[in-house]
């Protein structure tokens, strides 16, 4: 009976591979080899290995913009690097906010955070941040003590075309220990500040105009 389910697999190989690429392109999250022996009929893990090898090597050629990644077990597309600023706008989680945005580096920069240390650090504004996140899938929370603490998940990754935290720490170095107040964007922050000393000198110079009269 083994054999038999080897030779029609062997002779749906085209029609397999295609279903794996279908279910892989249509899920939100990895998938793992159990997983997708299941959506081909409950073939062997071995099989589905020659499935994903044969996938992997198609979507390795220059002429794909998307790739196969897997890891720990699962199998997802990700696009690949050479592509993702150009086509990052298209993505979901654009409407994520700068604020929210930073506390989730910060999230994924101390890999794991207990929201306690994210909220002493953000301020109270980090509880609607994390709620967000989990809202968006984008981190994992789990009790510990009177507190949570706080992961990123695999839609964080594949989100951001990352293979692990330790990739998403390479890439951004030290995080900077200040950000510009919620709302107000960088340049702003630096206008507003130049001005303030535009005044200040100001006041200075008129207040010396004065001593001398």
């Amino acid at each position: 009976m083994g054999e038999a389910m080897y030779d029609r697999q062997e002779s749906d190989l085209e029609h397999d591979q295609a279903l794996v690429e279908a279910a892989l392109f249509l899920s939100p999250q990895p998938l793992t080899r159990h997983k997708l022996a299941r959506i081909i009929g409950g073939a062997s893990l071995s099989y589905v290995e020659r499935l994903l090898d044969q996938i992997a090597d198609t979507f390795r050629s220059d002429t794909h913009g998307i790739e196969l990644h897997v890891e720990d077990g699962k199998a997802m597309f990700q696009v690949k690097r050479a592509y993702i600023d150009a086509v990052a706008h298209l993505a979901p989680h654009q409407d994520i906010s700068r604020p929210v945005l930073r506390s989730l580096a910060m999230i994924a920069y101390n890999h794991p955070l207990t929201q306690a240390d994210l909220v002493k650090a953000r301020g109270n504004k980090a509880y609607k941040h994390v709620q967000e996140l989990l809202e968006r899938r984008l981190i994992r929370a789990e009790e510990q003590g009177r507190t949570l603490l706080l992961h990123v998940t695999d839609e964080f990754l594949r989100y951001f075309g990352l293979s692990s935290v330790e990739e998403f720490r390479f890439h951004v170095g030290d995080l900077p220990e200040e950000e510009p107040e919620e709302g107000q964007e960088p340049e702003q922050q630096e206008v507003a500040q130049e001005e303030t000393e535009d005044i200040k000198d100001s006041g200075e110079e008129a207040s010396q105009e004065v001593d001398d009269g």
